[in-house]
């Protein structure tokens, strides 16, 4: 199993994310991860001070136009001896150019989340929205959730890398992230909906499981003495519903894919939230791809609630708080400039 190390450690997306306290799905992912894996603090920290020094850079090169641009009124106005420092500064300037350039060029292509052998006893990583609304974020797998309110999510440090199993108390809709060698599985009570590619909504609550299907396959067992026994295989728009106190309640039935829908824009909130994490939302639960032009977007934040909005209403209060503009290149492709 490869070792962990600084190069992959700065080209994983999560991990730069912890660094910069920038989601709390990641962050308590990494800091869970620096628990069980003490031995490995000194590569962490190391890899942390490169992504930040990056940062440093990136902002450098941001403000390199204005700053050159001051430098010269500065040396119009200067003396004649002062002139005469002029290429010393530019060639300062060459100089951080190139270390730019020398960075770009040698950055690690994004990967997966590093292989990395996790212990047995790895902590537990807990999300909660007990008294707090609905909230939505990406797994460490870059599977994306939408956690109802008083809902709880279990997982570990391995998930991801070791497996992919995680238990559910309450209700919470799943846009799995495709991985051929682990397949997505969702633990409520003694019953499991295991699915490679795919979106469903799950709800283990009260002794009873309900499984709805959007998109995908999934199949849904049930834990019996030690081993699994399969309850069903559901199909897009496909239902199921366990009620182990009323046995003949537990039927299979198709479901109206606009319920579901309807469901998801129930309530949106967001608070101060980083506007890719709010790009990453609307597009769950409005079953669209929206693109932002502009780089300068990414550092955005955006505060809003919506209840049972349609799209367009969402879009325009979105572009109008950022002084932006959209328009949809197709029935399910928003693009925001």
């Amino acid at each position: 199993m490869d070792e962990i190390s600084v190069e992959k450690l700065i080209g994983e997306p999560s991990f730069i994310n912890y660094c910069f306290r920038n989601g709390e799905v990641d962050t308590a992912y990494w800091e869970a991860w620096q628990q069980a894996h003490p031995e490995h603090q000194s590569v962490i920290r190391e890899a942390a001070a490169a992504v930040k020094m990056a940062s440093w850079l990136l902002q450098a090169e941001k403000a390199k136009p204005a700053a050159m641009e001051a430098l010269d009124e500065w040396l119009l106005q200067a003396t004649q001896p002062r002139v005469r420092r002029r290429s010393w500064y530019y060639a300062a300037a060459a100089a951080l150019l190139l270390l730019l350039a020398i960075a770009w060029f040698f950055r690690p292509s994004p990967s997966s989340p590093p292989a990395v052998a996790v212990r047995q006893d790895a902590p537990r990583l807990h999300f909660s929205t007990v008294g707090q609304p609905r909230t939505g974020f990406r797994l460490p797998d870059n599977s994306y959730v939408l956690l109802e309110s008083n809902s709880v999510l279990d997982l570990d440090s391995a998930f991801g890398q070791q497996h992919r199993h995680l238990r559910l108390r309450g209700t919470a809709w799943f846009k799995v992230q495709p991985d051929r060698r682990r397949s997505f599985e969702v633990q409520g009570q003694d019953y499991f909906v295991t699915a490679l590619g795919t979106a469903f909504r799950m709800t283990a609550a009260k002794g009873k499981i309900q499984v709805l299907l959007e998109e995908g396959k999934v199949k849904v067992e049930k834990q019996l003495s030690g081993e699994r026994k399969l309850l069903a295989i559901l199909q897009p728009s496909e239902s199921l519903l366990i009620d182990p106190v009323a046995p003949a309640h537990t039927k299979k039935s198709i479901f109206p894919q606009e319920e579901l829908g309807a469901w998801k824009a129930e309530e949106i909130v967001f608070d101060h939230t980083p506007l890719p994490e709010v790009i990453q939302q609307l597009e769950a639960c409005y079953n669209i791809r929206i693109t932002i032009a502009g780089n300068n977007l990414q550092q955005e934040t955006f505060t809003g609630k919506f209840k049972h909005d349609a799209l367009p209403a969402v879009l325009d209060i979105l572009c109008f708080t950022l002084n932006k503009q959209y328009r949809f290149t197709d029935s399910t492709n928003v693009l925001i400039q």
